[in-house]
């Protein structure tokens, strides 16, 4: 495990990592010639010719509320390759988050910039059912995320998503944002697309309302895409995706990334990438 903090004027966001991992660059849409180039890429970005990738999620307490974001998204491959594995898997990374000092029964509201696969959102029973993973926190997702969903159908037998995510919104657990709701104090949803349709970004702002901080979702799997140029393997807009990174990038924010390897975020710097900066 490790944790990193970003003090904010009102917030504090926490990362609570479980594992950093190397990935082939294909996953993400790139090749190792993509970043090549880049210098600043290693030694926490890159591996050799890998990508780092990082399974973790990023918690806040706002006015008394303990929200928590994108809680170990994409990783259901290996997580939870099958019901053993993702039972042990869960219970690993809820003790994870208990000793952190964030156990999973304290979070008031799960948001999410999109959906994509079950992460820590569900939790699957050991009668193969789906509960909340954060049991007394409501679940957020965009609108058009939602309906999107809602409108889907299963991915052949055996889809987790399509099963898990029903499951929760039959219970009754499940909600939706609207492109800048404000979902805490300092808390602000913007419906982007760009990686899919309802893709969300978070900015978390100070006392005279402008974003000190963003978490981009998907729009960058990792801080390389914010050099690499369009990404169409990742993006149904790459055009759109691309823009926004650059200009989020070049304004000096904060910018976060949930699959980023630690500490997970960082800010452009004079045509850099700075981590933890």
């Amino acid at each position: 495990m490790s944790t990193h903090r970003i003090e904010l004027q009102q917030i504090t966001l926490t990362r609570v990592g479980y594992v950093d991992v190397p990935i082939a660059p294909e996953v993400a849409g790139l090749t190792a010639d993509d970043f090549a180039s880049i210098p600043w890429r290693a030694p926490l970005w890159t591996e050799g010719d890998q990508l780092r990738a990082g399974a973790a999620a990023w918690f806040a307490d706002v006015e008394g509320a303990r929200l928590v974001f994108d809680p170990v998204q994409a990783a259901d491959d290996v997580l939870r390759a099958d019901q053993e594995m993702e039972r042990a898997q869960q219970s690993v990374i809820a003790d994870l988050f208990a000793d952190a000092q964030f156990p999973r029964e304290s979070v008031d509201c799960l948001v999410l910039t999109h959906i994509e696969g079950v992460g820590m959102v569900a939790w699957r029973n050991d009668d193969g059912s789906w509960s909340p993973f954060f049991p007394n926190a409501r679940i957020l997702v965009s609108d058009v995320a939602l309906r999107e969903f809602e409108a889907s159908e299963p991915d052949g037998e055996g889809d987790l998503q399509y099963e898990a995510w029903h499951a929760l919104i039959d219970q009754g657990v499940v909600e939706s944002y609207a492109d800048g709701e404000v979902i805490a104090p300092g808390v602000r949803a913007q419906v982007t697309g760009g990686h899919c349709a309802g893709h969300a970004i978070v900015h978390f702002g100070g006392a005279n309302g402008e974003a000190e901080a963003t978490l981009l979702g998907h729009l960058a799997v990792s801080p390389v895409h914010l050099a690499t140029g369009e990404c169409p393997q990742q993006h149904v807009d790459p055009a759109a995706a691309w823009s926004l990174l650059r200009a989020l990038a070049e304004d000096g924010r904060t910018l976060i990334g949930p699959l980023w390897p630690a500490p997970g975020y960082g800010r452009w710097v004079d045509g850099a990438f700075v981590a933890g900066s």
